[in-house]
């Protein structure tokens, strides 16, 4: 089990703390002081590990790919047909009348300008889906999480803005291992 227990001793440290400075007075210091050792249980998860290798991280992603696939090529067949456009320019437009030339140049610039403003329609829905995707999995890690608190009696269990872990708290294969239950079990449950 990879956990780390710290002791902590305020009860002693104060002890130790206070009988020196009653001793030079000339007091005594009580003879006995009670002292308690107080352990926590404490984990570390790496979410950003947690997010590319959970198998709901895994669906979300091919969800995702298949809801915008649809979109993504046909913007690539846009591109495709601008790219044709300005390389009959490029190749046609010399022995071209001015007046088509203008044209297919005009025409150029408006599928461009049309290109850009979906390609950026695109990016934007891409990331709201993704986004409420992604909260939908931070609520589900989030339950893994308490529920591993709660059954392995964590104290605290920490997420990001960590400088060092040590293995020994990394509880991070456990959610994982968690998560990929809990996707079997949905997956053999009946809807």
């Amino acid at each position: 089990m990879k956990t780390l227990l710290i002791p902590l001793l305020p009860l002693a440290l104060l002890a130790g703390l206070v009988a020196p400075a009653l001793q030079a007075q000339g007091e005594s210091a009580p003879a006995e002081t009670p002292q308690r050792v107080y352990f926590y249980k404490i984990g570390f998860v790496n979410t950003g590990t947690v997010l590319r290798e959970a198998p709901q991280a895994r669906r979300v992603e091919e969800r995702l790919k298949s809801e915008f696939e649809t979109r993504e090529k046909q913007l690539k067949a846009k591109q495709a047909e601008l790219l044709e456009i300005e390389s009959k320019l490029k190749s046609e437009g010399d022995i071209m009348s001015q007046a088509a030339r203008r044209k297919l140049e005009r025409e150029l610039r408006l599928k461009l300008s049309q290109l850009k403003f979906e390609q950026q329609e695109f990016r934007e829905d891409q990331n709201l889906r993704r986004n409420e995707e992604i909260r939908n999995l931070q609520t589900v890690i989030s339950a893994a999480l308490k529920r591993l608190g709660d059954e392995e009696k964590f104290d605290l269990i920490l997420t990001e803005g960590v400088s060092y872990v040590s293995d020994a708290i990394d509880v991070t294969p456990r959610i994982i291992e968690m998560l990929k239950d809990m996707q079997d079990r949905e997956a053999t449950t009946p809807q």
